[in-house]
């Protein structure tokens, strides 16, 4: 199997749409390459300080301003060191990118200027690698790759960054392979690649997603470049990608940190390796093909009716199947558009969903539209010729999630977590699909040095579930399913916090959606209920509202934008109503003796938008509590 499919040129020249595609991309280069400039001298930092602090929003990168950094939400200017070198992180990731970019242009067009473009970039890199400064994404400067600290790079703020330039710069080479000069290749896998395999093969020392990527692209460049030291350390070190996958993944095919972006991250970066080894007739091993691609077809499963995403843990806000389908095509090339991944490929490439954006180490698409990888790889395909897939409810025990699902409900339920790797504190945490809309959604957070995603988005208020004395959920362990059938789930978490439990059923029909939650253990405090409706819900009720203070000033609380009582005069249950698109809900809220009903506005992600949300409070011990949605 070669790198490009046979027949790129052929649908290139033929296509009409195609040839559109190649001229966006033309722009994109001709945009950039001209003016490339860089200098071993600049240090890069961490992308995720490249995020607003009022708002969340993602400051905007932009090409000519590397000293002033524009939020994209409030439009404030912020002008630091630090802010610079994520400028320089960003740049130099365009850099690699567009340098792939070219490569592709080129095959496409013939104009020789392109592949000077591609090969002047990689060759800059190759050249200086050397002179790059070994440090990691807390800025700490390290002397040499013996004493370094974990987590170093040297073009990049970290060496997960550094993986990923590594592979996108083979994915060039490979596709001008056939023109490059090989005294040329020899140098740059010299100078370059054989420095990058000291710099991360010392950094694969845990079963994480890090590790992943540091052994793909180890892995991807020892098949380039047919050198055994690096295939050895990918697939027989002590942490090697049997290993990752044995024992990262659950037997529910899910990766244990329990994110959906890092779940699909780490696909990313293990379907390029897996392609590599078909590419060059390496084998991947059976049982390692067998968990990778079942991983791919699982996340079909858990994914919402309409292609979006659950979001629990940390990630990006909004995700959905079509972000990541660069991954599903580079899975298809190595499986083929007959196999179960191809015929996924084509559900995702069908939907009409528009493609939500990834905002740190995002991959190339042509005007947000088609991926680099669907042209190389799978430019051929027959995208009108597919098996629909029935989506149906199902329990993931060993993820601690489940999805129910019918005609009109899609929810989706987090009871546990398997470990504090990128963990947020929201055991029991619900998101619910009505229709085709979104009643609730995890906000998943912003970039992780951002002070609201410490001080919001990593909360357990900002997440559907129950908070005790305005503290966040201290459990990082399993839940335990007690009972589940395609409408109806019943879970469990012991421990939530110290010897308090919770259990939570929730149950479908095809008009409503009935949530029961039980607090157990006799521990008396302060429990608050909380659910948090989407900004796009209109709620309508006939309550007397009045101001009121929870008490609480910290974990979350302070960050609550509005804060009324409602006036419930003893009732036993308040109803009020929601418009979801152009569909109807009422909703029961049931009040226990002594509960108080609350009605909060809350902070989206970003925070240009706000939330209604809804708080139950209960003061004593062994809280329960009942919310019902039904059609009007």
């Amino acid at each position: 199997m070669r790198y490009l499919n046979d027949n790129f040129e052929t649908w290139i020249r033929s296509v009409e749409k195609n040839r559109q595609i190649i001229e966006e991309m033309r722009k994109d280069v001709d945009a950039f390459m001209p003016d490339f400039s860089d200098s071993p001298d600049r240090l890069s930092r961490w992308g995720h300080y490249y995020f607003c602090d009022d708002d969340g929003g993602r400051l905007i990168f932009d090409l000519h301003s590397p000293k002033k950094h524009r939020c994209e939400v409030c439009g404030k200017v912020y002008e630091n060191d630090i802010l610079d070198g994520v400028w320089t992180y960003f740049y130099r990731n365009r850099a690699v990118v567009m340098a792939l970019v070219s490569a592709v242009v080129y095959k496409a067009t013939g104009e020789r200027k392109y592949f000077e473009y591609s090969v002047f970039v990689i060759d800059f890199y190759a050249h200086h690698y050397r002179e790059f400064t070994l440090h990691n994404k807390e800025n700490v400067i390290c002397d040499s790759y013996d004493t370094m600290k974990w987590g170093c790079g040297k073009m990049m703020p970290q060496g997960l960054n550094e993986s990923i330039v590594a592979i996108r710069f083979v994915q060039a080479i490979e596709i001008l392979r056939d023109e490059l000069d090989a005294e040329w290749l020899n140098m740059v896998y010299e100078t370059m690649f054989r420095e990058m395999f000291h710099l991360l093969a010392p950094q694969a020392t845990r079963i994480h997603n890090i590790s992943c990527w540091n052994l793909a692209a180890i892995g991807v460049m020892g098949l380039a470049f047919h050198d055994k030291e690096m295939l050895d350390f990918t697939f027989g070190s002590e942490y090697n990608i049997h290993e990752q996958l044995k024992k990262g993944v659950t037997s529910d095919s899910f990766w244990y940190e329990g994110s959906i972006h890092y779940n699909f991250f780490l696909l990313e970066g293990i379907s390029y390796l897996y392609l590599f080894c078909h590419i060059y007739d390496y084998d991947f091993g059976e049982e390692s093909s067998r968990i990778l691609t079942k991983m791919f077809v699982q996340a079909y499963s858990y994914a919402f009716d309409n292609q979006y995403l659950p979001n629990p843990n940390d990630g990006w806000p909004n995700l959905n199947l079509k972000t990541f389908s660069y991954i599903y095509h580079t899975m298809a090339r190595a499986e083929g558009e007959d196999s179960e991944i191809g015929n996924i490929t084509k559900l995702i490439e069908n939907c009409p969903a528009p493609r939500t954006i990834l905002p740190l180490s995002e991959p190339y698409y042509c005007q947000n539209q088609v991926c680099l990888e669907q042209l190389l790889f799978n430019i051929d395909f027959d995208y009108s010729r597919f098996t629909p897939v029935k989506q149906t409810s199902h329990n993931f025990p060993k993820s601690n999630f489940t999805m129910l699902r019918n005609k009109n409900w899609n929810v989706f339920l987090k009871y546990g977590l398997n470990g504090k790797s990128h963990a947020h504190p929201d055991i029991m945490n619900v998101e619910i699909m009505y229709g085709d809309q979104r009643v609730s959604r995890d906000l998943s957070n912003a970039g992780y040095r951002s002070r609201l995603c410490n001080e919001w988005h990593r909360k357990t208020l900002s997440h559907n579930t129950v908070c005790w004395n305005g503290t966040d959920i201290t459990s990082r362990s399993p839940g335990e399913c007690l009972y589940y059938d395609e409408n109806k789930i019943i879970a469990k978490a012991s421990d939530v916090y110290e010897g308090i439990d919770y259990v939570r059923t929730l149950e479908i029909s095809d008009t409503c959606m009935r949530d029961a939650f039980s607090v157990e253990g006799g521990k008396d405090g302060i429990y608050d209920y909380i659910f948090h409706f989407e900004s796009s819900v209109g709620l309508t009720y006939d309550w007397e509202l009045e101001d009121a203070d929870l008490g609480f000033h910290d974990n979350g609380y302070q960050h609550i934008l509005e804060t009324k009582r409602v006036k419930t005069a003893g009732a036993d249950s308040a109803v009020l109503y929601g418009k979801v698109g152009d569909r109807m809900l009422k909703i029961i809220v049931s009040l226990g003796d002594g509960q108080e009903l609350y009605l909060l506005k809350t902070m989206d992600n970003p925070v240009n938008r706000t939330r209604n949300s809804i708080l139950v409070r209960h003061k004593g011990a062994d809280a329960k509590y009942q919310l019902t949605m039904q059609e009007q």
